[in-house]
Parts: structure tokens; sequence; C-alpha cells
């Protein structure tokens, strides 16, 4: 099994840090490989479903999430079945997964998605939580963005396509993709952006 119309199954993961945007910033993109009937497990809703529907404190609902979440996926590649998964990617936990995939035929793409600064992220997840969202230590947003950033490296090089957006506007900017054509960076990036691409 396969996503629809590709050769070959595809492992998607959408990444970036807290506040960052990534479950709209994909959806927004002009990413034309992703043709929308993919299935990208989102752990924070499933936190929420787990912790509601099943009545479980957070802390439990969190670790019921990351035990299905990987369950789902390892069940889904031994399947040759196209799927994605949303993460913060400040852990190497993925790595696994990925060269997992890979040594079954699949094609490994990314959506990395970030902003400018700490500073927007704070503000955005402040925004979130006023419509009901889910809130994140400042001291938490801090350093997930360095590590988020320090793993981005790894994932980008393996990684068959890929795509970096700055999502900071009202609209998601294309800033860097890899691809059959090689890499192409936009000039001015952030250095942090620039030390994990190049």
């Amino acid at each position: 099994m396969s996503g629809k119309g590709h050769a070959r199954p595809r492992l998607w993961i959408v990444a970036g840090p807290n506040g960052c945007g990534k479950s709209s910033a994909y959806g927004r993109s002009d990413v034309a490989e992703f043709d929308g009937s993919v299935w990208i497990i989102n752990p924070d809703l499933l936190t929420v479903r787990l912790r509601d529907g099943e009545n479980l404190v957070q802390e439990a609902a969190n670790l019921a999430a990351v035990q299905r979440i990987e369950a789902w996926l390892d069940a889904s590649i031994d399947v040759h079945q196209t799927i994605g998964v949303e993460t913060v990617l400040s852990s190497p936990k993925y790595r696994r997964l990925v060269e997992k995939a890979q040594g079954k035929g699949f094609e490994i793409l990314l959506i990395y998605v970030y902003l400018d600064s700490v500073e927007r992220q704070l503000e955005r997840i402040a925004y979130r939580v006023a419509k009901g969202g889910h809130d994140v230590p400042p001291d938490k947003v801090v350093a997930r963005r360095a590590r988020s950033f320090a793993q981005l490296r790894w994932f980008f090089d393996r990684a068959d396509r890929a795509w970096i957006f700055d999502n900071s506007l009202s609209e998601p900017q294309l800033v860097a993709r890899k691809g059959d054509g090689g890499i192409t960076i936009r000039s001015g990036l952030p250095s942090e952006i620039m030390d994990s691409l190049l």
C-alpha cells in the first residue's frame, strides 16, 4: 500500500517549534505533493481526546498518546502505508522511524515551520490559549526551539524532499526546499536556520 497516486509509500514529518503554526501552515502551503489525503497524526489533539474521552490526567494522557502514536507509525510502516506525524522535533526519537521507513523503501518528506523569534512564538501561544488551546511554559518554548533547530540538520539531510517555511507573516513563506533539483535556500535567513541547513 502507498499514498494515493504514488509509487512509493511516504513518511511525512511536519515539524517545528511550539507555536509556529504547523497544523495550519501545511494546509495552506504550496506543497504540491501534499494532496490532503495523508493522515498526519497530531499529538496535541490526540492527547486532548484521550484526556477528555478516557478521563485521564494530563501526564497519563501524554504518555498514552506517545505510545499510540508510536504503535500507529510502526504499524503503518510495516504495511507500507503512507502516514505522517506532527512534531516539535525537540528530540531524536523519530530518527529510528525514519531509518526504519527508509529500509522499507519509503520516501521521506519533511515540512518544517518556524517563526523568526521566540517572542513571536510566545505571542502565538498566548493567542492560542485565549482561544481555548493548550499552553506551553515559556522556558520549555525557549529550550525546545533550540533543540528543534539542532535536530533539523539530521532530518533535512535524510529527507528525499523538504520544504522550510517561515510562518511569521500572515501566510507561510517558503524559504528553503530540497528536491530533485538539489537544495535552494533564500538569502538572509536567520543564522539558527542557516546553521541547521548548511
